[in-house]
């Protein structure tokens, strides 16, 4: 594993916390997300996250109302 693949998961261990709230609260997996964590499956961790942000509400899931753990969010899924 690369350096940016490495720096990727120490920020997604570091930020992740911030946005577990609205996976779980809206009925996403995350023990799934979780595990994929564990065995270091970023590319699945990506397409994951991505379905996520594709499926929340926008009317409420924006940089208007940036709900807590939003930005962390967003940013991990540009980083890579």
């Amino acid at each position: 594993m690369g350096y940016a693949e490495d720096k990727w998961l120490k920020e997604f261990d570091e930020k992740s916390p911030k946005f577990k709230w609205f996976w779980i609260a809206y009925g996403f997996d995350w023990d799934y997300l979780i595990e994929l964590r564990k065995q270091e499956k970023i590319p699945w961790m990506i397409h994951l996250m991505n379905d996520v942000w594709y499926i929340l509400p926008d009317n409420e899931f924006n940089i208007i109302k940036n709900p807590p753990g939003w930005k962390e969010f967003l940013d991990l899924l540009e980083e890579l």
